[in-house]
């Protein structure tokens, strides 16, 4: 699948750029951002369909919205948690003792689709339409899916990316995602919104993915070097100069780090960048296709339950 632009936004807010932000401080206010990427307000929507449009519109900036306009174009966002800052008191309303009368704003922004319609109407989209959850591998399920779409013929475009936003406290957002020191690395909460647009036969753009591998049991990483000798032969039989690299996801543990590194891949950690959220994956992968050139990359992902998932893709040489 050729990548033709991609467009992350992290806690700091900050579109396409690293800043410093701090896990105290979260969430920042996401109107100025607003107004940075979309030149006005947007009114009745939420901090989550707030935060979707902004990565989706940053994705689209090095191709505008015309280069989508005759195109069927499909929208896959992916959200480990969802809008969880405005079911939480939608339900609240409702389930109140006697009975509650949420307003219709709070319902119109708790709905599971309503960020990935809000950002198809900016965009114009009358295609396929879909949220894709399913917890920390909820990007990898929505490009396994935009790709069957591409590859069926059903699309032209897909939009894919991946939101989950902060919702306080520090301590009930790591219980909501079941952390602990045994089964993630020691880093800081964050949120983002990151995007990917992808084709079927365009030659221009910054890459390619491609393959999505999961697996419901353990993968050795011995198994998964092996995985990747294949694929780099198959799509880069020419590409001896590429650089290779390994990007973690936040429950893969320091020991498999050094495995690559001895194996010669260099490791791009993104998680202090963006802080771990549930589809911190989607920032790690658009950030390589954005600042590192001529590079073939794995990112390795994995749920508590054990079951994992591998993005294997190659950024376009300098």
């Amino acid at each position: 699948m050729p990548v033709i632009s991609a467009g992350y936004i992290g806690p700091s807010l900050t579109p396409n750029r690293h800043a410093l932000w701090e896990e105290e401080e979260l969430p920042l206010n996401v109107d100025e951002l607003v107004n940075e990427v979309m030149g006005q307000p947007m009114r009745r929507a939420g901090r989550f369909i707030k935060m979707v449009a902004c990565g989706g519109l940053t994705c689209l900036q090095s191709v505008t919205l015309d280069y989508l306009r005759g195109k069927r174009t499909g929208i896959f966002l992916a959200s480990g948690l969802g809008n969880v800052d405005e079911i939480l008191p939608f339900i609240t309303e409702v389930f109140k003792h006697g009975g509650g009368f949420p307003s219709p704003n709070q319902f119109a922004n708790s709905v599971s689709n309503a960020a990935a319609f809000v950002l198809a109407k900016i965009c114009n989209v009358t295609g396929t339409v879909l949220t894709v959850s399913q917890e920390e591998l909820s990007f990898e399920s929505a490009l396994w899916l935009a790709q069957s779409y591409l590859e069926c013929g059903d699309i032209d475009l897909a939009l894919v990316g991946g939101c989950d936003i902060f919702t306080p406290t520090v301590e009930e957002y790591r219980e909501r995602l079941n952390l602990c020191c045994r089964s993630t690395r020691p880093l800081p909460m964050g949120e983002g919104s990151s995007w990917l647009l992808l084709g079927r036969n365009e030659k221009r753009g910054l890459g390619h993915i491609f393959a999505v591998d999961f697996a419901d049991g353990k993968v050795g990483s011995e198994s998964l070097l092996e995985n990747a000798r294949t694929v780099f032969q198959d799509h880069c039989p020419s590409g001896g100069s590429l650089k290779k690299i390994f990007l973690p996801g936040f429950r893969i543990k320091a020991d498999e780090l050094n495995f690559w590194q001895q194996k010669g891949w260099a490791i791009d950690d993104y998680l202090p960048c963006c802080g771990i959220h549930s589809t911190a994956a989607a920032f790690g992968v658009a950030r390589v296709f954005r600042e590192i050139p001529g590079a073939f990359f794995i990112h390795r992902n994995a749920q508590v339950s054990g079951r994992q998932a591998a993005i294997f893709g190659a950024t376009k040489q300098p």
